[in-house]
């Protein structure tokens, strides 16, 4: 008898911790906005060119083993050229939670 109440006590406790976590888990922290000075954007854009040239490269070297067509290595490289404009036009700001409709710094309109 002992055994069977001592079960039941666990088992209610562990279910009340796996609740707390689950709700936990369902709040969300608003995000700060960040303004960047023009010395961090520059930086950020070193960086960013450093990074599109090395993926460029990779996409050539893809290309050249025959991995990939010449014009599906084209295509990744516009398109990934188009990422780095909107990312230049946002100020390096990026928006992490694009895939689920949500912008992290929505903007205003009057």
């Amino acid at each position: 008898m002992k055994k069977m109440i001592f079960t039941l006590i666990t088992a209610c406790l562990l279910t009340f911790n796996f609740q707390g976590y689950a709700s936990a888990e369902s709040q969300q922290v608003a995000p700060q906005r960040v303004n960047l000075s023009d010395a961090q954007k520059q930086e950020l854009d070193k960086l960013h060119q450093e990074l599109f040239t090395t993926k460029k490269e990779l996409i050539n070297k893809y290309v050249e083993y025959g991995v990939f067509t010449k014009e599906q290595g084209d295509m990744m490289i516009q398109k990934m050229n188009e990422r780095y404009q909107k990312l230049k036009e946002n100020g390096f700001m990026m928006r992490w939670h694009h895939h689920q409709g949500k912008m992290l710094h929505p903007q205003k309109t009057n």
